[in-house]
């Protein structure tokens, strides 16, 4: 591939990673206009990477067009959230399954870590680090369960997952969830851990129904 095409495609990937992550963090809630010439500048680059960046997103399911608005970071309906939880629940399932038998002392330690990261963020009131270190709680998972197939299924609803989980305001209870999880892991107890996953999702869950669609639907309506 030509030197050109190259840069083209690093440049556009980095763009869609940045904008990205700026959805999953909030920073581009729901509703929130994606005005190419701007995010350009902000980005300090020229529009043609911002437009396939954001057609990218659009086919992840992170951004939708509009045809009043061009284009805008997507609100998930209900029947989204349903099927994203319950596909997640499925998974975690397979993983935790999977994790009893190939977590050794090094990657419960990992596990440890995070947990220990998250909690030393609330404390100093970091809330920005605390979900960030939420959300690798279930990196990490998937990195320990090593297995290629499992995180290739996992990888293309991963971050529409981060996304949901970086709205969950309550971050202590996430990290509370987090270590019951780990410790039925540490147990070697499958069952247990899969019940803990299920506690979690059905408070990730509710936490992200917690917002009526009509809310979320004027979350950016008055300038973004």
């Amino acid at each position: 591939m030509p030197t050109g095409k190259k840069h083209v495609a690093v440049l556009r990937d980095s763009v869609q990673d940045a904008l990205r992550d700026r959805v999953i963090s909030g920073q581009l809630p729901p509703g929130s206009r994606l005005v190419e010439r701007q995010l350009a500048q902000e980005l300090d680059v020229s529009r043609v990477p911002v437009r396939e960046a954001l057609r990218a997103l659009e086919r992840e399911g992170f951004v939708e067009e509009r045809p009043t608005r061009g284009m805008v970071v997507r609100r998930l309906s209900d029947d989204d959230l349903e099927t994203l939880y319950q596909v997640r629940s499925a998974l975690e399932e397979i993983l935790c399954r999977r994790l009893v038998r190939t977590l050794d002392e090094q990657g419960l330690d990992r596990l440890q870590a995070v947990v220990d990261r998250t909690a030393a963020a609330i404390d100093s009131g970091d809330s920005e680090g605390a979900v960030a270190a939420n959300a690798s709680f279930h990196e990490v998972l998937v990195e320990e369960a090593d297995s290629r197939v499992l995180a290739s299924v996992i990888e293309p609803v991963a971050g529409q997952i981060r996304w949901l989980l970086s709205q969950h305001s309550d971050v202590g209870t996430m990290n509370a969830e987090h270590q019951v999880i780990l410790a039925a892991l540490r147990d070697r107890d499958a069952d247990r851990a899969i019940e803990a996953c299920r506690h979690h999702l059905i408070s990730s869950r509710a936490e992200a129904s917690s917002m009526s669609p009509g809310k979320r639907d004027l979350d950016q309506e008055s300038g973004n």
